[in-house]
């Protein structure tokens, strides 16, 4: 862009020099710079990497239809296994100074951004400084690269930059003795660094009413065989090789070197390119369809001419599309997605099989397309879009008579659908129906893998023998990776019955699993391991299981797998009454996960109960989104999700008995018959809290049957030895000794658990103590409170009323209700002055 483009960055240049310093003493920084198309990112970048002293990493994201996996790690020369060339390049950084820069991140597939969360975890401690670029207003609330900058917004290491617009002292600048209107010129570009120096580049005296008017009247002034060359770089996308761009044209150099005289071309490293992507496509709309056609089909002829290899099957794909040769998409972008998923990029391979099922005739491998694209969905997240896949592959299977290929089919039905708690109905059926059209075949690894995954579904039923038996059942002479979950079904039905020992089978499966190359296996029985170890409360072995779960699955990019994790991590602190640790990890996993699952519900329950608990407003809102789903699987999974105890308790603590006692009575005769102590120990409890007198279930954990016993004080010191804070003080306050209440209290006022801390207060008072301790201060020196000033943060930073609510999951109206009360007790007239209050103050 030139070194005009460097006008007013000084702000910009200084705080990346900062960092940098930083970085290479030692202490790794990731940066994360924004700002609009043609804002002078890439320029600003590049000028401040000229000045460093130490190595040099450049990788640049492409705006192809579907990305290359891992393309900006091929500019780097890395190639390879993604969980190696994760370790590869983090094990270079920590040796050298290094910046590593990664432009136009908003078209980043998954796993390059993959890579960018696993360095932004690891960095700290590297003498390197990780640069991503991007298009702020291409990275809407929901887009990947947001979902990670959420992700990462508690690391220490990450910086944020802006780049503003030019302001208009800075385009007068620019724009002296151009012979133009220096405010005009401002107005119409918006201070956008590259439309002001596209249009003064243009010497044409005036201003165009868009960039590309600016563009297209440069490339106008070209020959025409320099246009023509110009029109085939346009289609080949960022950059090409100077050889490509002749041979697609047919053209020779002389007029590929008046493109890069005129300024429209600029050469790097061996390739050309425009000198702005807006450049390019200005130019690439401009082709006449016929034309660009042919241009595809060109480059798809020199590119598919080349050795194995050289030429990435996305970019073929890409051409074979544009060029409407059907044949050479189908085979392109097959290779295309067996690629990206190898190199864990699911995103981008379930789009190129979607590519190939468009233009696929064959039934046999229409199906086998199919179940590819319900196990790419899946793997990327996107859990209803698998389903769908599944059940259209089930049925090509059934129309075409492949009983195995339909028994295989039900089965990853079933597999999508145990990870959705609402259709957990669904996958029962599927899974019975698998096993029984496959056990009319000779016996094969699809039958066995049906009957684990049979054994998953009993576990989750909490049907353990059940469980166990299914998996002796698909442990019968069968695959090593079969083996591993036949021994996971077993090791749950053992560990959900009580039997730690069953965690061991759960690790062997791990072990196995790794053994075989069947990482997301491994990930899943990490996830039952610590599921059980939470929901039995055995707090010690899942601390333990979390923290090399945790590494285990950010190592490899199992983004899936760690969210479950940390939801349930998240519902162990709420129970450990480390509420505050509890909240910023249910709503990391909330902004975080991408799809309304068990692992969303289980976030929504503990926000929930937390705020129920705390006495917030909005308490309730949460749980009205988790309860339509919750509607078929709450027979099944109500002990994992916990959404009936915490609507349960909201009714308790706003003193609906009738509502607590309609909501405990429906739910308990599924809880009895399943028999999780702890989830019918709770029910039960609660069920209490209405007067309503009834014998202590069977089988309920053993505080809660001290509790429902009489026994206050020996409940309170069992939840204690458990690790269970808020449960030890409920337990005491359903005793009338003053000192046992008193403790109560002081528990309650520690945890902030107002609800109950004044229903002790008012006990207390009944039994005529007068000296009770006031309610302890919530809020900070400038009056406001915890949650206020977490809006506080959020209007410093520029927020909407919409978008805070859905950053904090509130209610819009509970969002105008804080504004306000900042407002007021800051004493400012506006959002405005709220905001420069906040950044005078560091808040």
């Amino acid at each position: 862009m030139g070194t005009t483009a460097l006008v007013e960055r000084d702000r910009e240049s200084a705080a990346l020099a900062s960092w940098w310093d930083e970085a290479a003493a030692g202490h790794g920084r990731l940066v994360l710079v924004g700002g609009d198309a043609g804002a002078g990112k890439t320029a600003l970048v590049a000028a401040f990497a000229s000045h460093i002293t130490g190595r040099l990493l450049h990788g640049t994201c492409e705006p192809l239809t579907t990305p290359v996996p891992l393309g900006p790690l091929r500019d780097m020369g890395l190639s390879g296994d993604p969980v190696e060339i994760r370790q590869l390049l983090l094990d270079e950084l920590r040796d050298t100074p290094t910046l590593v820069v990664l432009d136009d991140a908003q078209w980043a597939d998954e796993g390059t951004l993959d890579l960018l969360r696993f360095l932004g975890r690891r960095i700290e401690r590297c003498p390197a400084m990780v640069v991503v670029a991007y298009r702020d207003d291409e990275v809407g609330v929901r887009h990947p690269l947001r979902v990670l900058a959420g992700d990462l917004s508690t690391v220490p290491v990450v910086r944020r930059l802006t780049v503003p617009p030019l302001s208009l002292a800075a385009v007068t600048a620019l724009a002296e003795g151009s012979g133009v209107d220096p405010a005009e010129l401002h107005d119409r570009t918006g201070g956008n660094a590259f439309f002001v120096t596209e249009v003064l580049c243009d010497g044409a005296g005036a201003v165009p009413a868009t960039v590309r008017d600016a563009v297209l009247a440069r490339a106008a002034r070209l020959t025409p065989g320099a246009r023509e060359v110009l029109d085939a770089l346009a289609c080949l996308g960022s950059r090409a090789a100077p050889w490509v761009v002749e041979a697609v044209s047919g053209r020779p150099p002389a007029d590929l070197d008046e493109c890069a005289d005129r300024g429209l071309v600029v050469a790097d490293r061996g390739l050309v390119s425009f000198r702005h992507e807006l450049a390019r496509v200005a130019v690439e709309e401009a082709i006449a369809p016929g034309r660009a056609a042919r241009l595809h089909r060109q480059a798809l002829t020199v590119l598919a001419g080349r050795p194995p290899g050289e030429v990435e099957p996305a970019r073929l794909a890409g051409h074979a599309l544009l060029a409407q040769d059907w044949t050479a998409l189908l085979t392109h972008a097959r290779a295309a997605a067996e690629q990206a998923s190898t190199l864990g990029a699911h995103k981008e391979a379930a789009a190129q099989l979607r590519r190939a099922l468009d233009v696929c005739g064959d039934s046999a491998l229409r199906a086998e397309l199919l179940e590819g694209l319900g196990r790419q969905c899946h793997l990327a997240d996107d859990l209803d879009g698998a389903l769908r896949w599944w059940r259209e592959a089930v049925a090509a299977r059934t129309a075409i008579g492949d009983r195995r290929g339909q028994g295989a089919a039900l089965v990853g039905l079933a597999i999508t659908a145990l990870h959705l708690a609402r259709e957990i109905p669904l996958g029962e059926r599927s899974s019975d129906q698998a096993i029984q059209v496959l056990s009319g075949l000779p016996p094969g690894p699809d039958f066995a893998l049906a009957c684990a995954v049979r054994g998953k579904f009993a576990a989750m039923g909490f049907r353990n023998d059940e469980a166990i038996a299914w998996g002796e059942r698909a442990a019968i002479g069968e695959s090593p990776l079969v083996c591993a979950l036949a021994a996971l079904s077993i090791g749950i039905g053992r560990a959900q019955n009580g039997d730690q020992r069953g965690l061991d089978l759960i690790a062997e499966t791990v072990r196995l699993a790794c053994a075989a190359g069947a990482y997301d296996e491994a990930g899943l029985a990490y996830f039952w391991a610590q599921l059980i170890c939470v929901t039995r409360r055995w707090y010690g072995q899942a601390d333990r299981w979390y923290t090399e779960a945790i590494a285990f699955t950010e190592d490899r990019g199992q983004e899936i797998w760690r969210q479950w994790l940390r939801a349930f991590r998240a519902r162990a602190l709420l129970d450990q009454g480390r509420w505050d640790e509890a909240e910023a990890l249910a709503s990391e996993v909330l902004r975080s996960a991408a799809v309304d699952d068990g692992r969303t519900m289980i976030s929504m329950v503990v926000l929930c109960t937390l705020r129920a608990r705390r006495g917030d407003p909005d308490s309730h809102e949460l749980l009205t989104r988790v309860q339509p789903a919750m509607v078929d699987a709450e027979p099944v999974v109500g002990w994992l999700v916990g959404a009936t105890r915490a609507l349960a308790e909201t009714a308790w603590y706003a003193g609906d008995l009738a509502q607590l006692r309609t909501i405990v009575t429906t739910a308990l005769p599924a809880a009895q018959e399943q028999g999780e102590p702890w989830h019918l120990g709770a029910l039960a409890h609660l069920l209490a809290q209405t007067g309503a007198g009834s014998a202590v279930p069977a089988g309920v954990a053993e505080p809660y049957r001290l509790q429902l016993n009489g026994l206050p004080e020996e409940a309170a010191l069992r939840w204690r030895e458990v690790g269970c804070p808020y449960e030890a003080a409920l337990a005491l306050i359903d005793s009338g000794d003053e000192r046992l209440l008193r403790d109560a209290l002081a528990e309650f006022d520690r945890l902030g658990a107002l609800p109950m801390r004044d229903a002790t207060a008012s006990r207390l008072r009944r039994r005529g103590v007068r000296d009770i301790p006031r309610r302890p201060g919530t809020t900070g020196a400038d009056g406001l409170s915890a949650r206020e000033r977490e809006v506080l943060t959020l209007l410093a930073d520029g927020r909407r009323n919409t978008e805070i609510a859905e950053e904090l999951f509130l209610s819009r109206r509970t969002v105008e209700h804080h504004v306000a009360a900042v407002l007021r007790k800051l004493r400012v007239p506006d959002r405005a002055e709220a905001a420069r209050y906040a950044r005078r103050n560091g808040v």
